[in-house]
């Protein structure tokens, strides 16, 4: 991909999860208290003295002063620090902490709130785990691996500590499990249907409900846009799953039939390769599969994966050594792995240009601008396999569009400029302009818009009726008179019937007039008439 690069819309930010699960916790402020709950997170006495005479000891070797810091005070600064939302100057306090008091469960659940902060989920869980460990019955320590669970889009896993024997989280908390779950449900039965839209709909309602850190779901948007076939925003969705700690479900959990940490390297396996990183593809997917050995989805993908890299490198081997030919048959092969791939129709057709098949080289740049519509790449082939088939029309679109996107390119300029001139010489000449696709006809029609021409005449005809052969005649004749204000296009409705039936044509000769959005249909039975009509349309007011 080319072009100027997108400011992202998906910032990925941990700090407000981080500080809700903080403040939640409810920690005694007299961590040396011995009452039922605050006696697990206490700093002995015996450990205080130690702590203290390490510090007595230190002070004549200009030790620092947090050196000399107890457990307590160490706790004090890092919870300073975090407040300030300087996650990782309060994990140095913590961290020091800890390893004066290991056994000080607050410590932990303190460091994993800082964790969070900085997005190492998977160790943020590991310290809740261990704050439980020592305390085991303390709810809010529950709470606080819950919401996290929560964050992470973990419902099922997340449950079981927000519920926790005779304790409950509050309403609201409760009121967002409820809503995540609800809402991944209706995304896991759209993306069973393949209804695309609602994937991607629902997934952001999860991650809006109370999953806001949650890879899978970012990963779940990622594929969602990437078969709607909005490959940048798919790209950016999938920035946000990989920074938030892929690697984080250290509880086994599944997201459409699959692991969750193999799924996100299943959906940036189909990223990579959409762009044509090709080597990076197959490392995601060769992760996923190993993280989920026995999911058929994966391995199918890793097993498609074998055979599309190296059929792609070797394309691109042939074709720099110049057998472009051979390098065509390459990539036949890799589109018959991967029919969609933008890269490999863009690719076959630089191969097509080489070799002056130029038709060819215009249908694979369309292909891989339906699958990718702002591939640069792709639109700037088709430009110029336009230009070379003397499509002036279709060169002029394409070219005006590169040039608002390369705005000081040189030659994109000169190739505009020389489809323009070669375009009103066509006119001049009085030139009919035969179309025989669709896209092509519509086309046709809007770039004499862009060119200033807000009048395009059709004649519908059949090679071999006299009739048509009659108006054919009428038509070239009224383009030399009015070839500067009109585009003149004909049809042959058996060899275009498509065309045909996008305009209703059910008789030939048939001549349309087009100005805007405003159709006139002339038949037979008008064509003494059909100059005034076309000069009505010339001046009548847009």
């Amino acid at each position: 991909m080319s072009g100027p690069k997108k400011k992202s819309v998906y910032a990925v930010d941990s700090s407000s999860l981080a500080d809700e699960i903080k403040n939640s916790l409810k920690f005694e402020e007299d961590v040396t208290g011995q009452n039922v709950h605050s006696v697990n997170f206490a700093i002995s006495g015996s450990k205080k003295k130690r702590v203290n005479e390490v510090g007595s000891k230190n002070k004549g070797k200009s030790a620092s002063a947090e050196e000399a810091m107890t457990p307590v005070e160490l706790n004090t600064k890092g919870s300073e620090s975090h407040a300030k939302g300087c996650y990782g100057e309060a994990l140095s306090f913590f961290d020091k902490a800890i390893a004066s008091s290991p056994d000080n469960g607050r410590l932990h659940c303190n460091r994993a709130c800082s964790l969070i902060g900085v997005m190492r989920f998977s160790e943020a869980i590991k310290e809740f785990e261990e704050g439980i460990r020592l305390a085991p019955t303390y709810f809010p320590v529950h709470e606080g691996l819950g919401t996290l669970l929560l964050g992470l889009g973990q419902v099922k896993n997340a449950r079981k500590h927000l519920y926790f024997k005779d304790h409950k989280a509050d309403k609201a908390k409760l009121q967002k499990l409820q809503a995540v779950a609800e809402h991944i449900n209706k995304c896991t039965a759209a993306r069973r249907l393949e209804d695309w839209t609602t994937v991607l709909k629902e997934a952001k309602a999860a991650t809006n409900s109370g999953a806001v850190m949650s890879s899978q779901l970012f990963a779940c948007q990622a594929e969602a846009h990437l078969k709607l076939r909005q490959l940048e925003e798919a790209q950016d969705r999938m920035n946000g799953a990989m920074s938030c700690d892929p690697s984080a479900a250290s509880y086994k959990s599944k997201l459409f039939g699959i692991l969750t940490e193999a799924y996100i390297y299943f959906v940036l396996c189909q990223i990579h390769t959409s762009f044509g990183r090709y080597n990076e593809a197959y490392n995601a997917i060769k992760r996923a599969a190993q993280v989920d050995p026995q999911n058929a989805e994966v391995i199918r993908l890793f097993k498609k994966m074998k055979l599309l890299g190296k059929g792609h490198t070797r394309g691109i081997n042939l074709f720099l050594a110049g057998r472009y030919a051979e390098a065509c048959s390459a990539y036949d092969k890799e589109l018959t792995l991967d029919s969609s791939n933008s890269i490999l129709y863009c690719e076959r057709a630089a191969c097509w240009s080489k070799l002056g098949e130029w038709e060819k080289s215009l249908a694979d740049s369309n292909q891989a601008l339906f699958f990718q519509p702002d591939y640069t790449k792709a639109l700037s082939r088709r430009a110029i396999s336009n230009l070379k088939l003397e499509r002036w029309a279709n060169a002029v679109r394409d070219y005006t569009s590169l040039q608002q996107e390369h705005p000081d390119d040189g030659d994109i300029a000169d190739f505009l400029f020389h489809a323009r001139v070669e375009l009103e010489k066509s006119r001049r000449e009085g030139k009919v302009e035969l179309v025989s696709d669709l896209e092509k006809f519509r086309a046709a029609i809007a770039s004499g818009r862009l060119s200033g021409i807000s009048v395009s005449v059709v004649l519908f005809k059949e090679i071999s009726n006299e009739e048509c052969s009659e108006m054919s005649s009428v038509v070239d004749a009224l383009c030399t008179k009015y070839y500067s204000s009109v585009r003149f296009l004909k049809v042959d409705v058996e060899l275009s019937p498509e065309i045909a039936a996008s305009d209703n044509i059910t008789e030939v000769p048939t001549v349309m007039i087009h100005k805007g959005s405003v159709k006139l249909r002339v038949d037979r039975s008008y064509t003494q008439m059909l100059e005034s009509m076309i000069r009505n349309a010339i001046f009548a007011p847009n």
